[in-house]
């Protein structure tokens, strides 16, 4: 008997196995030019070869910490005010426009403004990664605790529990999954526009090895700095999944009661 364990393990491999496979037979059969894709075989090894320098893990860890660093500033800005637009018609009234404008914006078209205010360097990636973050999170949480059912505020209401420890307790809690949903989202912006902005306004950083790979041509080694940010990101992804899955825990019963 195949374990549900193994089943979606397979079904999370094959796809990738016949990505890499599609990708290894184009350039070798002479679909497409090497030179501009190379195989993985080339990469992997351009990849090895990255991974026995050090500066190489200093530009990997910048990038990171650039990105979980703008993740937190957007956090801290931005899930506090969605409650206080959920929870305050005035407060709803006043950011609600601001917050629908500067949706759809391209947060990298505002990196030259950043390099004019921050310089270049950590922080004017930070303020890009934390403003391209703290939306999603803005609107999540929103939608989060303005979904909290009617049930659990009588219920607390009618216990005594006053209005502060209300949103605290009651719809905070309920507004969990919507807020990790953000955050995840976040995560996944935060290593986008991290990289973008370095290669605009950095020294250090993998955005930087992109540029400056890209204009030498050196293909493969661009594409294994790519591959490194790939994997640090599906890492951090599935910790964040794990949190996830821990912070919710208590909501299982419930789902498997109403089953």
């Amino acid at each position: 008997m195949i374990g549900p364990s193994f089943r979606h393990f397979v079904d999370q491999a094959v796809p990738i196995a016949l990505f890499i496979a599609i990708w290894q037979i184009l350039p070798s059969a002479g679909l497409i030019d090497p030179a501009i894709l190379p195989t993985p075989l080339l990469v992997g090894k351009a990849l090895w070869q990255l991974g026995q320098t050090k500066s190489f893990y200093m530009d990997l860890g910048m990038t990171l910490w650039r990105g979980f660093a703008g993740l937190m500033v957007g956090a801290g800005l931005g899930i506090p005010l969605g409650v206080l637009m959920a929870t305050s018609a005035r407060a709803h009234a006043f950011f609600d426009p601001l917050v629908k404008a500067t949706y759809s914006l391209p947060k990298t078209a505002l990196v030259p403004l950043f390099i004019l205010w921050f310089g270049i360097g950590s922080m004017t990636s930070i303020v890009a990664v934390a403003m391209s973050t703290m939306l999603p999170l803005i609107v999540y949480t929103y939608h989060g605790v303005q979904g909290t059912p009617n049930i659990l505020v009588w219920s607390a209401q009618a216990m005594g529990t006053n209005a502060r420890a209300l949103t605290w307790r009651v719809r905070l809690r309920s507004a969990q999954h919507g807020i990790l949903t953000g955050l995840r989202i976040g995560l996944g912006f935060s290593f986008l526009i991290a990289i973008a902005a370095e290669m605009i306004a950095a020294k250090v950083g993998i955005g930087k090895l992109l540029f400056m790979y890209g204009e030498t041509g050196s293909y493969d080694y661009m594409f294994a700095a790519v591959a490194a940010v790939v994997l640090s990101a599906y890492v951090a992804d599935q910790a964040l999944l794990w949190i996830s899955n821990y912070c919710l825990r208590w909501q299982q019963p419930l789902l498997a009661g109403q089953g």
